[in-house]
């Protein structure tokens, strides 16, 4: 009986040692780890929306150049511009999927070039919208440096994205120098995979390769195995087996 009683016990003790493991290490979460936060821009033209519907285009962002995810929705990311610079400030907003390529490993700074431009004309207006008609911002004065995020074509004109004096706006083309901007130092591979909007967690994110557990499958393996080592402790330890035990050593 002896022995018996020591069995249930060494099994007892693997058993929490198994649910102490469960409870601390996310079996099927460590990929959240290895995920890369980052999307790169491989295609011409892509857009950088003010807005989930992507019905207002912010500007185009550069291409070879990369966005940080902030979250995901099943078409689009909700991602920020970021260039490491304090004279350029972190922007956010919406991008499509489909025209981005997902990152394995975090990218080679600079992750979004901080190119800046030079006021040609006596005055340039940076505009709240990319329209002649568009509400002053501020207005740069020649020689004054803008500070370059991207470029938008509206009514037959390009635009520049720029950010000066404290204040984010447009100005036109012919009033600033244009932006010169290499392509970042890592290669861009042909045919790589893209996010595929079928697939709205992307179709190469480390999560697909690294399969495990769902949380709410580690949640259900956490309560089993937690339960199931509570019910050893009552089966070994309740006063009706201890009296059994007491008997059967008697006899």
């Amino acid at each position: 009986m002896t022995k018996r009683r020591n069995g249930l016990l060494k099994a007892l003790s693997i058993i929490y040692a198994i649910a102490l493991i469960a409870c601390f290490y996310p079996i099927g979460g460590v990929y959240a780890e290895t995920d890369c936060p980052w999307a790169r821009i491989v295609k011409d033209n892509v857009n950088l929306y003010t807005d989930e519907s992507l019905e207002r285009v912010m500007f185009t962002l550069e291409k070879s150049y990369y966005v940080k995810i902030i979250s995901e929705q099943d078409n689009t990311l909700f991602v920020s511009v970021i260039n490491n610079n304090d004279d350029f400030p972190t922007i956010c907003g919406y991008v499509r999927r489909i025209e981005t390529e997902a990152c394995e490993i975090p990218p080679l700074s600079p992750v979004y070039p901080a190119v800046q431009l030079t006021v040609t004309e006596d005055s340039a207006p940076l505009k709240l919208m990319p329209l002649p008609s568009a509400e002053n911002v501020i207005v740069a004065v020649n020689g004054q440096k803008l500070n370059y995020y991207g470029k938008i074509n509206s009514y037959g004109t390009t635009w520049y994205y720029v950010y000066a004096g404290g204040r984010f706006g447009y100005v036109e083309r012919t009033k600033a120098s244009p932006p010169q901007i290499e392509l970042h130092p890592t290669p861009i591979v042909k045919d790589h995979p893209t996010f595929n909007p079928d697939k709205p967690d992307g179709s190469e994110k480390p999560s697909e390769k690294n399969e495990g557990l769902t949380p709410t499958a580690e949640i259900l393996l956490i309560v089993f195995v937690v339960l199931l080592a509570v019910g050893l402790t009552l089966a070994l330890f309740l006063p009706g087996n201890l009296k059994k035990n007491v008997f059967d050593q008697d006899i």
